[in-house]
């Protein structure tokens, strides 16, 4: 059954991920066998979190369960996925997700009813002040949902410590499943002297440059807004250190909530242009820096975005202080590893939650790859020491990275997840024909 999808199945570019997500999407009738259990996996719409919730979960439970379990992929949750499904993973809040989860709760006595597990990686009710997205957040309601949904779904997974504690405070079935990485796809066998001439080939030869590098999307502005004084003093003190940021937003968009004489929301997406745009916002943070030392790099797809690591010879996971952020998993800091980064990270969230890991070996466990502090002066110095002992700092990011590779190998991990689900979609079914046989009468 495996082979006549390997062509796509280890994708290396955007068609290849469209194909994945459309034979999950429309399964084959004969791919079914109705002796398995039948687990939906539904996000309102793609995204970096569903990438790592979703899509490379059942990547990896297809290709070592495959012959044992039937799976289904959707952006549209519909009646008919929770008639034939066993478990349905509902990832992130949305009107759909809250319409079939309410739904569940109505479901005939005399029916068995699916597993509803909702998953998140973020806390989605309680954004900061800063967060680009939080005014539209609460407009439209989703901080509400997410509490609707940590409240009436049967189970919770999620990602971190303080994500299990904060929804322990809804629901007393919760369950940590971290983020993990498909270490065999091309995006992460990539040939890093090949990608830096391509992105970085004005400033070859390379040879007396370190490259100062910083990932993430438009929801980090916060985090880059306070990272520019700590680059900028980087930029003044090292002539040799060259910087980039990447994830420039592709389309700038904002939305707009309209609400009509009945009280239905409508949400209208606004092209922001000019000054406005996310890039230029973030460009302005870093006037007085030679233009000649920094890139801004537009964001890549889910499929390519790796390739901004191969860039970096000391990658910064900057996180700003506060409950949202203290939620975060530590995906940054691994995919930098992968390509040999020198990791400097806030110790704060899902990150001081990896680095309290007893597993981690002592010997590539240097306290400079972390910041206990926020201070500007903390990040100077620690980014300070390894601009000057750049040699030691790969050594140590190499030996480390031997570690994560392994870790979060979601290859080597995903057994855990298969037999998690199946014993709960097994217990629920128990539950489900006591309930039901309670209704049940014999009249023959």
């Amino acid at each position: 059954m495996i082979d006549e999808v390997d062509s796509f199945m280890q994708y290396k570019n955007s068609e290849d991920r469209e194909k994945i997500k459309n034979f999950f999407t429309n399964p084959s009738p004969e791919k079914f066998n109705e002796d398995n259990n039948t687990i939906v996996f539904s996000t309102p719409s793609e995204t970096g979190t569903s990438f790592f919730r979703i899509f490379e979960p059942l990547r990896a439970l297809y290709k070592k369960f495959g012959d044992d379990i039937n799976i289904l992929y959707t952006e549209n949750l519909q009646p008919n996925h929770l008639k034939i499904a066993d478990c349905v993973i509902m990832h992130r809040c949305g009107n759909l997700h809250t319409h079939f989860l309410n739904a569940s709760r109505m479901w005939p006595k005399t029916e068995i009813k699916p597993l509803i597990v909702h998953d998140a990686d973020d806390n989605e009710f309680n954004l900061p002040a800063t967060h680009p997205m939080k005014e539209l957040w609460e407009r439209s309601g989703k901080h509400k949902m997410s509490i609707h949904s940590l409240k009436h779904s049967d189970m919770i997974t999620t990602t971190t410590e303080k994500l299990y504690k904060t929804f322990n405070n809804f629901n007393n079935n919760v369950h940590i499943f971290r983020n993990k990485f498909d270490w065999t796809l091309p995006q992460w066998n990539l040939d890093k002297e090949e990608i830096r001439r391509e992105y970085l080939g004005d400033w070859f030869p390379l040879d007396d440059k370190i490259i100062i590098g910083w990932a993430g999307l438009t929801s980090h502005f916060s985090d880059i807004k306070r990272m520019a004084p700590i680059i900028k003093e980087i930029h003044n003190k090292y002539s040799n250190v060259n910087f980039v940021i990447a994830g420039m937003a592709l389309k700038d968009t904002t939305v707009d909530v309209e609400v009509d004489q009945d009280g239905n929301k409508r949400f209208k997406e606004v092209e922001v242009t000019g000054e406005d745009t996310y890039k230029s916002k973030v460009k302005s943070l870093f006037d007085g820096i030679d233009p000649n030392r920094i890139k801004f790099l537009t964001a890549l797809p889910l499929e390519e975005y790796s390739k901004f690591y191969t860039l970096f010879d000391i990658s910064l996971a900057y996180i700003e202080h506060n409950a949202f952020n203290s939620c975060k998993s530590e995906i940054k800091v691994v995919e930098s590893l992968r390509y040999g980064c020198i990791p400097v990270f806030s110790e704060f969230g899902g990150y001081k939650e990896m680095w309290s890991n007893k597993d981690i070996p002592k010997n590539v466990k240097d306290r400079r790859f972390s910041v206990l502090s926020s201070s500007t002066k903390n990040w100077i110095d620690i980014i300070s020491y390894w601009v000057e002992n750049i040699d030691e700092g790969k050594k140590k990011a190499f030996a480390l990275k031997e570690y994560t590779d392994s870790i979060y190998n979601i290859n080597e991990h995903i057994d855990d997840y298969f037999y998690f689900l199946n014993e709960k979609i097994e217990k629920n079914r128990e539950e489900q024909i006591n309930m039901n046989a309670r209704y049940m009468e014999y009249d023959g």
